[in-house]
């Protein structure tokens, strides 16, 4: 949480979500320590925190909680705050959360995340799924990317789970490059790239009936096959590849588009989710 709107309409979402999979909200702000250079030594130092910092954090946060208990009075929320980087601590609550949901402007850029912004190091490091909120999302199905990926299928696990949750129809998209393939080639490919999305998805209707799904094979970048379909969707469900601190600066491709590009909240699978303590 900050002090913007945005904040307080994706708390809104993410108590939504958390009523439909029965479990608590924390809504969490982080203050960064401040800090000023001496002239002599060129060194950080840091400076007394002043209680209206805290005070200020607070206030935020209470009136989301406020806003979060009217509409969802069955949610049980709470406030947690702290001194330090947000990234650093949405990570550490990653390691005992089911979800992490941060906000973002529907036009943040790529170069905001190319150089480390909180939306980009929490994705790449958090211990458990995350979800960017982009704004209102519509009242389509959850759309999932597959590319039969082990990433994938966990994506394909949540994105299941969720569509049930909000008892809504899921899409999965597996999009493929066809190159230059000849007529009678791109059929053979076609017909592969249809077996690889029904064996991932092989087994779950099973444990999902109540969710109908529809299939979308089609040839063409990922990223931009997953933006076409996710025009009505609620929520786009996707893997990401990257891995370790090296590679933080640099999401997949069709994560980093869509975190870019998505008109509707993305979430992000990294590994299973764990059950709260």
């Amino acid at each position: 949480m900050d002090d913007s709107e945005a904040a307080v309409e994706a708390a809104l979402w993410a108590a939504d979500l958390a009523e439909r999979m029965q479990v608590p909200l924390v809504l969490a702000s982080a203050v960064v320590v401040p800090a000023y250079y001496s002239v002599n030594v060129l060194m950080p130092t840091e400076i007394p925190l002043y209680s209206s910092e805290s005070a200020a954090a607070n206030k935020y946060l209470d009136h989301a909680k406020s806003v979060v208990a009217e509409k969802y009075p069955d949610v049980e929320v709470s406030t947690w705050s702290n001194y330090g980087p947000a990234d650093v601590a949405l990570t550490a609550w990653s390691r005992r959360a089911q979800m992490i949901v941060v906000g973002a402007h529907r036009h943040i850029s790529v170069d905001s995340l190319i150089v480390g912004s909180t939306t980009a190091q929490v994705v790449n490091h958090a211990e458990c799924p995350v979800a960017v909120w982009r704004g209102e999302p519509f009242a389509g199905p959850v759309v999932v990317g597959v590319d039969g990926s082990p990433l994938s299928n966990l994506a394909v696990e949540h994105a299941f789970e969720i569509a049930s949750r909000y008892r809504t129809d899921l899409r999965a998209v597996h999009a493929w490059d066809p190159g230059v393939l000849i007529a009678d080639e791109r059929d053979v490919g076609s017909a592969a790239e249809d077996a690889v999305l029904a064996e991932c998805l092989a087994g779950w209707s099973e444990k999902y009936p109540d969710v109908e799904v529809t299939r979308v094979v089609v040839a063409a970048p990922p990223e931009e096959a997953l933006q076409r379909q996710a025009l009505d969707a609620r929520l786009v469900v996707v893997g990401s590849h990257g891995r370790g601190r090296a590679r933080s600066l640099f999401l997949g491709s069709t994560s980093r588009y869509l975190l870019s590009h998505s008109p509707c909240p993305v979430l992000v699978c990294r590994k299973e989710f764990e059950e709260l303590a």
